[in-house]
């Protein structure tokens, strides 16, 4: 049952999304439950990620440098970068309400990626459509900016 349900919330992320249902009950294995009481620290700030960490439910508040950055709630995803690459957190997040994790382990996605090159290649394709839109994104931005 557990199974199951991890793989309906794996799938509810635009990153899996259209993934087979093989294939996100492959990724499902790879997962670690968390869960976090309200105040809880998830992560800190600048320490070295251990994959990716997706909210199933609950919310948790970010925060970059000692300031709001932001929330994330049920389905979000964060430090998706950290499924293929060792990175520090960006940010801090804090459990806002009592939260579900699913921490999807770097070192295991690895393993699963090298052994179901269909899957490496489905991420592949979606991790670069996800770096050029936030590379998209962020020009915007520098364009409104250099308006002021």
């Amino acid at each position: 049952m557990a199974l199951s349900r991890d793989i309906e919330t794996i799938r509810r992320t635009e990153l899996f999304s259209g993934f087979s249902v093989d294939q996100l009950r492959l990724i499902a294995f790879t997962v670690t439950r968390l869960s976090c009481e309200t105040g809880q620290m998830l992560f800190e700030e600048d320490a070295e990620s251990l994959g990716a960490y997706l909210v199933e439910s609950g919310t948790l508040t970010l925060e970059a440098g000692g300031r709001s950055a932001g929330i994330a709630g049920a389905g979000s995803l964060l430090a998706e970068a950290a499924l293929i690459s060792s990175v520090p957190h960006r940010v801090r997040a804090i459990a806002a309400e009592p939260a579900d994790i699913l921490l999807i382990r770097r070192d295991q996605f690895l393993r699963l990626i090298e052994e179901y090159p269909d899957i490496a290649s489905e991420m592949d394709r979606r991790l670069r459509r996800n770096f050029a839109e936030m590379v998209s994104a962020l020009s915007a931005v520098k364009t409104r900016l250099s308006d002021f």
